[in-house]
């Protein structure tokens, strides 16, 4: 068995205390009844470039598989109302052997994005494909942390994950899909276990960890918590959980909704349409 093919450490993303994320909930409830975003036709449309971190030929990402993964976002995000373009000439290819093997947050991590950023972190996405230490697929940014650190924004995944990239389980694309919903403020479905306020998802049910594999449904209520509701599954088609690429299938409305409201508060750039009557205001300043 690989380390790519299973493991409880897939993910690195930043985990913001309750603390902090209760006040950021606030703020963002109060930000939808303030603008009614979620009740307008929000369309997000969010351009991608690429630093593809190498170690001489190691790591090396060819054009199909920029383009490959792309596909695999849009494909992905279509019921969020988030559209991803790309231009060829938003890649850059680099031959560093340090920060080819950057760990989460590290030294390394920081020196490479401030050299390499295609794109202006309010404005667009980039995704650092690389080879994480310690067994990692991969690691993201959440839209508050813009405000605190925008230097650190983006998308971080281990370049084999890419469709075609030959890191099997997980090589169709799904852990840039997982981190970009990060990016996008997303939590795990499973976070906090089953411990209040979770994912703050209403419609992904609580859980108490992350699935592996590709689980049945009837394997799964010794996985639900007792607050998830009577005949509810665990979300295991869910790409905020931690299955096999081949298994992540979707997101939920109330994800949706929670992409629209973190983007209008941090990432309103984004955001294409309605161009009125929409009144997004600057969300107050939170540093995590």
């Amino acid at each position: 068995m690989s380390d790519l093919e299973r493991g409880p450490g897939r993910c690195a993303t930043h985990e913001p205390s309750v603390a902090d994320r209760m006040r950021l909930l606030a703020m963002e409830r109060s930000f939808c009844e303030e603008t009614g975003i979620l009740e307008q036709r929000v369309q997000l449309t969010i351009p991608v470039a690429f630093v593809h971190v190498t170690d001489e030929k190691e790591g090396a990402v060819n054009s199909a598989q920029r383009t490959q993964q792309v596909q695999v976002l849009n494909d992905a995000f279509a019921g969020v109302q988030t559209r991803f373009t790309h231009d060829a000439e938003d890649v850059v290819a680099v031959d560093h052997a340090a920060w080819f093997r950057m760990g989460h947050g590290s030294l390394r991590e920081r020196q490479c994005k401030r050299a390499h950023r295609p794109l202006p972190a309010a404005e667009g996405l980039t995704i650092y494909t690389a080879k994480p230490r310690g067994g990692l697929l991969g690691w993201a940014t959440f839209p508050v942390e813009l405000e605190g650190d925008p230097g650190m924004d983006g998308v971080v995944v281990l370049h084999s994950t890419l469709p075609g990239g030959g890191g099997a389980p997980y090589d169709l694309g799904m852990t840039a899909v997982h981190e970009v919903g990060h990016w996008l403020g997303l939590f795990h479905t499973f976070q906090d276990g089953c411990r209040v306020p979770g994912d703050e998802v209403p419609d992904t049910p609580p859980h108490s960890g992350p699935n592996y594999g590709k689980p049945a449904d009837e394997d799964q209520p010794h996985n639900l918590c007792r607050q998830a509701a009577s005949g509810a599954l665990c979300p295991i088609h869910n790409y905020m959980n931690y299955v096999d690429d081949a298994w992540m299938t979707e997101f939920t409305d109330g994800q949706r909704e929670r992409v629209w409201a973190q983007t209008g508060m941090f990432r309103e750039a984004l955001i294409d349409r309605p161009k009125a009557p929409l009144a997004l205001r600057a969300a107050p300043r939170v540093v995590w």
